[in-house]
């Protein structure tokens, strides 16, 4: 019992801390450039996500069943595939809300120019991403696309 409390508080302090969502989704995109550069895979932090975006997330991973769920792209690069390029990271507060903030990442993956919008709240004096727009390339909002079941 000593053990699996030890083990569990120290996931929990491994969770991921947002001080600062911009700085966050810049270092993100270096990892993803990084990567690119040494020809390896990257995975973005997922323990970063509001309860009502892990809900959806979890919701999908259960309906799939193994499966390719809702969304067959990787979110941070608005594709399957990526080579990116011209990467720029900015922020801007929600007028009236202090607790959220947009962080807006516009880039070329494979050639083609995307924005990303990256809506955070914060909650419990945690930022936690809340949702994401496409407004470039492949237009969408990512949890709409998480709500394809029923």
């Amino acid at each position: 019992m000593l053990l699996a409390t030890a083990l569990l508080a120290n996931l929990l302090s491994a969770a991921m801390e947002i001080s600062d969502p911009e700085k966050f989704v810049t270092d993100v995109y270096k990892q993803y450039v990084a990567a690119q550069q040494s020809h390896k895979d990257y995975v973005a932090p997922e323990d970063i996500y509001t309860p009502r975006l892990a809900g959806l997330f979890a919701k999908d991973k259960k309906m799939a069943k193994g499966e390719v769920g809702c969304i067959e792209m990787d979110f941070w690069v608005n594709g399957q595939d990526w080579k990116l390029g011209k990467v720029n990271v900015s922020s801007q507060s929600v007028a009236g809300h202090p607790d959220r903030k947009i962080v807006v990442a516009t880039f070329d993956n494979l050639r083609t120019p995307m924005e990303l919008h990256f809506h955070f709240i914060q909650q419990r004096g945690k930022w936690l991403l809340d949702d994401v727009d496409s407004l470039k390339g492949d237009k969408w909002t990512l949890s709409k696309l998480l709500s394809c079941w029923p």
